[in-house]
């Protein structure tokens, strides 16, 4: 009778250790899983890649004004480049929207013609602006309706 009782007993505490290690093997893997997030930096500031830079060197004063006077001098190269770019990516977002046409409803092409109207080109962050000269918002000249 002993030996049924400790066989039952046993096998109690096996049935119980597994169960344990299988809950935590499952925890473990869905921690490790899950998207990891990097919390030894903040995000970056808003405004660019010249508030990026101030930020995250802890620029003084004396040399923000130096980083500053250096981007303005480099101002009209970033123009050049954003004015000869801007048409190529309007035109990629633009195809995009038009493979995506015939996979909407009626309703959804109404509200995707008001949203063509009323969005300007967009600008690349911390620049300002697109130059001018830029295509007008909207629909491509000989785009779907």
């Amino acid at each position: 009778m002993r030996n049924e009782s400790w066989l039952r007993l046993m096998s109690s505490l096996v049935l119980v250790g597994v169960f344990a290690a299988g809950a935590l093997f499952g925890a473990g893997l869905t921690r490790w899983m899950a998207p990891h997030e990097q919390h030894d930096r903040p995000p970056p500031p808003p405004g660019g890649p010249i508030e990026a830079m101030t930020h995250e060197l802890d620029l003084d004063a004396q040399q923000r004004d130096q980083l500053h006077a250096i981007a303005q001098a480099h101002e009209a190269d970033l123009a050049a480049i954003m004015h000869e770019t801007q048409p190529r990516i309007r035109g990629v977002l633009d195809a995009i929207e038009t493979e995506m046409t015939p996979h909407l409803r009626p309703d959804q092409l109404k509200k995707l013609d008001a949203w063509r109207a009323r969005r300007p080109p967009p600008p690349m962050p911390g620049l300002g602006p697109p130059p001018p000269g830029a295509p007008p918002p909207g629909p491509p000249a000989g785009g779907p309706p």
